[in-house]
């Protein structure tokens, strides 16, 4: 199924650098698609970038410290906008690194 999935709408990767004591962003949040095919590719990446940053504003900082309370947060959030701009539901992998 997962094969299938990604064969269709392709895969997104969200790679997310967060402050381990503050919980803070580090740096822009790196976005990875393969298999998305979509005519303005680069802005609907911008956008998803965008759509990170505000999920870990969003949180708190008890969330933003878990990681995978904080893994789920940002998959929901991917997944939501990427099917409301490209009508499109391709699996969203979230990589968070604590630095």
């Amino acid at each position: 199924r997962d094969r299938r999935q990604i064969a269709g709408d392709g895969v997104v990767i969200a790679v997310v650098a967060i402050n381990r004591q503050t919980g803070a962003l580090v740096g822009q949040p790196e976005i990875v698609s393969r298999g998305l095919v979509i005519d303005d590719g680069t802005s609907l990446l911008r956008g998803a970038a965008v759509v990170v940053a505000e999920s870990v504003a969003n949180t708190t900082l008890e969330a933003r410290t878990d990681q995978g309370l904080m893994t789920e947060t940002l998959r929901a959030d991917l997944r939501r906008y990427f099917k409301k701009q490209s009508g499109r539901r391709p699996m969203v992998v979230p990589v968070l690194l604590e630095v």
